[in-house]
């Protein structure tokens, strides 16, 4: 399997679990709407902000390729980053950043995200798993 179907694959299992945490915590619901440009609007910005930006430093940056350990503090440093939005009252913080099981979510698409960035040696697959799940929580759900 390539690369990309492996990023797919892990993707797939990342949303799963997330979509379960996510009603089991009651943290959003679903809603599809008639209304497509808000959502288009969504894709077109998470790309940059935050999938690609995000990667670059969490998993390219910090998380480099030289080695787990490395890996898992990156990670803990992408969980950690979500609260700290909030508490610093940027534009793009949420509530629901405070929440542990959100918290869990952001875990494993960090997670995610560094074992498909270690596998394919590339950070496109990883922005790619990151850039779905934005457009999917913001543009698919509604909060809980």
């Amino acid at each position: 399997m390539s690369d990309w179907g492996q990023s797919l694959l892990l993707f797939a299992v990342f949303a799963l679990i997330a979509a379960y945490l996510g009603q089991h915590e009651s943290l959003f619901k679903f809603s599809l709407t008639d209304e497509w440009r808000p959502f288009i609007a969504i894709a077109a910005a998470a790309i940059l902000v935050p999938a690609l930006a995000e990667e670059m430093v969490f998993r390219v940056l910090l998380g480099g390729r030289t080695g787990w350990l490395r890996a898992a503090l990156a990670l803990t440093a992408f969980v950690l980053w979500h609260p700290v939005q909030v508490w610093l009252g940027l534009p793009m913080a949420q509530p629901v950043f405070l929440e542990p099981g959100f918290l869990a979510i952001v875990a494993l698409l960090g997670l995610a995200c560094t074992l498909a960035w270690h596998r394919s040696g590339s950070v496109w697959p990883a922005v790619m798993i990151h850039w779905l799940t934005v457009v999917a929580w913001k543009g698919l759900t509604v909060p809980g």
